[in-house]
């Protein structure tokens, strides 16, 4: 089944503030962020913060979820536009998709690869095989060697009149700083598709590359008396239900056992004869599913216990939030995070 684009949406970290606790695991549904909402992620700056700047972070989560469990390809996260403020805004992540789900701003202030947009700086026409953009700041180092680019004339990323494509950097000397301007050079035998020009508005975004997203269930430890075939019969995710948590499963007598989440809770009980999934109502799937075929033994000891950690099917993405000392104020400023991906 194709992942549609209403399959993807945008959340908050379960904890949202200005300290090193900020972020961490993604937010149940109240956490939704709703588009084209005023502070829907970022708050409002008031002139005391635009007078003496400042540097803030948020996490968001992109989470994919289809009805059914399909794995998304090719995933690739990118700022649409630079904001139209004098303040700016960066992506930044964990590097891989476990660490994203639950990294702290305590981690993400040190991070240093960061991500974002560009103008194109001079026209560029078709087979060229380098261009000129300008950058809000130089310092901030968002084009590297070999990065992956995105070029696009669009008026946004979904409509479909203009031209877009995704080309990558050379690997070595890519890029060339003159103050904040930069030449970005195309990876060997990689040309422009089409032509751009500055006048049309040419964006040039730098993108994160994720790669593959699907729910991911791992960790598992059986330290119980019987046997559980986890190799033929895993215990496995759904992408509406899973979230981050450890659960631990207790048998209560020969063949019947409870589930417990550290962050969810009981979730109800089982038996080794039937098959379990017990149903996250925020999402209405199941967090989890152990089938029956699994348990091949049937009698264990009470007390006997099995844990194994469940991961979403989402990607957490830090945007930092730049305000220079001295900024203007501005009455409509945002942001637009994209997430581009194939149905594996």
């Amino acid at each position: 089944m194709a992942i549609a684009n209403t399959d993807i949406t945008f959340r908050k970290s379960a904890t949202v503030n200005d300290t090193a606790s900020n972020g961490g695991v993604m937010g149940f549904a109240s956490a939704l962020i709703t588009n084209n909402v005023a502070e829907n992620v970022w708050p409002h700056i008031p002139e005391a913060e635009r007078l003496a700047g400042s540097t803030k972070y948020r996490k968001v989560f992109v989470r994919i979820a289809p009805a059914t469990t399909t794995k998304a390809s090719t995933v690739r996260l990118f700022l649409e536009k630079h904001t139209p403020g004098d303040d700016r805004i960066l992506l930044a992540w964990a590097g891989n998709l476990l660490s994203s789900q639950t990294d702290t701003q305590d981690e993400a202030s040190g991070y240093t690869r960061f991500y974002g947009g560009a103008d194109l700086n001079a026209n560029a026409a078709a087979g060229s095989t380098s261009i000129s953009v300008t950058v809000e700041n130089a310092a901030d180092h968002i084009f590297q060697n070999g990065d992956l680019i995105r070029i696009s004339n669009k008026t946004s990323f979904n409509v479909a009149i203009g031209a877009e494509e995704f080309v990558r950097l050379a690997s070595s000397n890519a890029v060339i700083w003159n103050g904040n301007t930069a030449t970005l050079t195309l990876a060997p035998g990689t040309t422009l598709a089409n032509a751009y020009t500055v006048t049309e508005g040419t964006r040039v975004q730098s993108v994160i590359e994720v790669g593959e997203v699907e729910p991911v269930v791992d960790s598992f430890v059986n330290n119980g008396s019987g046997t559980f075939d986890s190799l033929n019969y895993p215990i496995t995710g759904t992408s509406k239900g899973s979230v981050e948590d450890t659960w631990t499963l207790t048998f209560e007598g020969p063949g019947a056992y409870t589930v417990t989440g550290t962050r969810v809770g009981e979730v109800g009980s089982g038996t080794v004869a039937s098959r379990f999934a017990p149903m996250n109502g925020n999402a209405g799937a199941p967090f989890f599913i152990i089938e029956s075929l699994a348990w091949t033994t049937l009698s264990w000891t009470p007390g006997d216990t099995i844990i194994f950690t469940t991961h979403p099917s989402a990607i957490g993405v830090w945007e930092k939030r730049i305000v220079p000392a001295g900024a203007s104020a501005i009455a409509a400023n945002s942001a637009i995070l994209v997430c581009t991906l194939q149905s594996a």
